[in-house]
């Protein structure tokens, strides 16, 4: 259950209140064509970032979005100086950032509660950290968990508080040290939406209340509303590798109303330019270029069909349907991309519109359409190449080698993900097995030359 009477920046602060046109020009953070690499189990280098230029000035909030893997939470931890970049740099007031930032304080989506410690000293962790101690942290935690409205909890253990209290244990253990900067990964994910909508309003309040001494926000969120509510800028990151696609100017005044004309206004235009970002219409390519096969089940994609077929004409916009089927934008984009290269669905715009190919295979028996499935998997280049792998070796081959051959086509993905998602649709359509005692895949069907000569 919620505290009652939760204090809001209005209630606690004497300061003036910021309407969020109030952006000095003075330049707080700065990345300056960073790039960062990591390397990954199998021995590739994944490049998350790729010549990264940002800015985040005085009294700003800015959201980073984009799809999963596009770098934004690494960025994050290179303004929070808990990572350095492989290449270019970052500034704090125009200063080299060589180690931890302490003018930041993150947030995380996970709660990050250490279950023996009460409330107060979850809270207390950070000063710890800094060496305050006596009053004056005394002082600092009980300031903050005032701000978050937990008076009445100080004594309580994690075991003992809902979500949405424990995520503002997290905030309030990042409100004492007193941050000029707010740094938040995904701080609202893990909650209920009437509990994240409540815990927004209230880090809102505490940006706009120049007394809480929080100058600058900067939150990385899957959530177009989520931004829309939060930020004045948003800057929206591309993938392989991690780069900034483009940017985008929120200038409705705060406090935002969620159902008001100009907030729908400026969603569905951020929604357009992630759609462009997510599902970009096809450019010309060679017929037999290789790209990956979207790592999606094969229940979510006839999910997806099963869906559009109680839709008016089998369409709809690719954010309705992922509300209707209760997962996030990035999930919905990878389900859509896949039945699209079936040929099961088309993507005009925003508008996932379902084919007659995709009527049809959804009008058949189980075992037709996995012969269906089968011969549309054929045509994808990715299982058109395994199937000659397989054909060439007498119809069986070391999983390894399947592995090592999607690292090098597909370096910046983890091999392992794409090679299951493969073996399953495999095995769906009755095409490839893997058998993974033996470590092999296997060609479904196929008579090896030795079998052959037997006969």
């Amino acid at each position: 259950m919620e505290p009652h009477g939760v204090a809001t920046a209005h209630a606690v602060g004497a300061g003036a209140l910021r309407d969020g046109d109030v952006t000095t020009g003075t330049v707080l953070l700065e990345a300056q064509h960073v790039s960062q690499r990591f390397r990954l189990p199998n021995g590739q280098n994944l490049e998350a970032l790729r010549d990264v230029s940002l800015t985040v000035c005085e009294h700003e909030v800015v959201a980073l979005v984009g799809p999963s893997g596009c770098g934004k939470s690494t960025l994050l931890r290179l303004f929070a100086g808990l990572a350095r970049p492989a290449d270019g740099t970052v500034l704090y007031r125009g200063r080299r950032l060589d180690g931890v930032l302490g003018a930041a304080a993150m947030v995380f989506q996970s709660f990050a509660l250490l279950p023996w410690l009460t409330v107060t000293e979850n809270v207390a962790m950070g000063l710890e950290a800094r060496g305050v101690a006596g009053p004056a942290r005394r002082d600092a935690v009980a300031r903050a968990i005032n701000l978050v409205g937990l008076d009445g909890f100080e004594q309580a253990y994690p075991k003992e508080l809902s979500g949405g209290m424990k995520q503002r244990v997290g905030f309030a253990r990042a409100l004492a040290v007193a941050p000029e900067i707010l740094l938040m990964d995904e701080p609202f994910g893990a909650l209920d939406p009437l509990t994240a909508e409540n815990l927004r309003s209230q880090v809102v309040d505490l940006w706009r209340d120049a007394a809480t001494g929080v100058n600058t926000l900067v939150v990385v969120t899957h959530s177009v509303e989520e931004a829309v509510f939060l930020a004045g800028r948003i800057v929206v990151f591309g993938t392989n590798p991690g780069h900034v696609r483009e940017e985008l100017v929120n200038s409705l005044p705060y406090p935002r109303v969620e159902r008001s004309p100009e907030f729908e206004q400026m969603v569905d235009r951020l929604h357009a330019i992630l759609t462009a970002t997510l599902l970009p219409e096809p450019a010309p390519a060679a017929p037999q270029r290789l790209v990956p096969f979207p790592r999606v089940h094969v229940s979510e994609v006839t999910g997806l069909l099963d869906h559009l077929l109680t839709r008016p004409e089998g369409k709809g916009p690719v954010f309705e349907l992922a509300e209707d089927l209760g997962v996030d934008y990035d999930r919905m984009s990878a389900v859509v991309r896949a039945a699209e290269q079936l040929g099961w669905v088309t993507t005009p715009g925003e508008i996932v519109q379902l084919t007659q190919g995709g009527r049809e295979v959804m009008a058949m028996d189980d075992a037709a359409r996995k012969d269906a499935t089968r011969a549309r998997l054929g045509k994808q280049p990715l299982f058109a190449r395994l199937i000659t792998m397989l054909k060439e070796s007498d119809g069986s081959v070391e999983a390894e080698e399947v592995l090592a051959d999607l690292t090098i086509y597909f370096p910046f993905i983890t091999a392992e993900s794409l090679f299951a998602t493969l073996v399953e649709w495999g095995r769906y359509a009755e095409l490839v097995d893997h058998d993974t005692i033996a470590g092999r895949v296997s060609l479904l069907g196929w008579e090896s030359a030795a079998e052959v000569r037997s006969d």
